[in-house]
């Protein structure tokens, strides 16, 4: 089972540093003013747009951007948290992960209804997005099933020690 949630937290933290750095600098070009970000960003989201043919990217539907203020208000921060908080062991981190894989899976299922539904999507943007329907099952279960290990009192913390009773 060590292995397991290993890779688990592997994928995690890979997911989370992606997200860390893609939406601050690709994902937020969809509802910030395009004098924020240097050439060289607006050429890679140009790039994507045109390589994946990612419509959403493109023509910037009012659901997509919400999703994407969601993405910058809450997924980042959580993002930040997840990447330190399994890098450093903290109990804490099971819950970061459980809210980001819950909120990109909500963000998912309005996504992939509307590139299924819409019959404009390509087999590859397709392969662009599926992997964060797993990121978001990865980090739910991994939220709901890490057990984190309970701390050895040390000599500084405050744990009552068992004292002989005195006449």
């Amino acid at each position: 089972m060590g292995l397991v949630s290993g890779l688990v937290d592997a994928a995690v933290v890979l997911f989370s540093g992606v997200l860390a750095v893609a939406v601050p600098l690709i994902d937020a070009q969809v509802c910030l003013p395009e004098w924020l970000y240097p050439a060289p960003l607006l050429e890679l989201k140009r790039w994507y747009g045109e390589t994946y043919g990612d419509y959403l990217m493109a023509e910037k539907p009012h659901f997509f951007t919400g999703l994407v203020w969601v993405e910058i208000a809450f997924l980042w921060p959580l993002s930040l948290a997840n990447f330190y908080g399994i890098l450093a062991r903290r109990p804490w981190a099971a819950t970061t992960s459980l809210m980001a894989g819950v909120s990109i899976a909500t963000s998912m299922a309005a996504i992939l209804a509307e590139l299924l539904g819409s019959g404009r999507a390509s087999d590859q943007l397709l392969r662009m997005y599926v992997p964060f329907g797993v990121f978001a099952l990865l980090a739910i279960l991994r939220g709901l099933f890490s057990h984190a290990k309970p701390r050895r009192p040390t000599a500084t913390s405050h744990v009552p020690t068992a004292r002989k009773k005195r006449a």
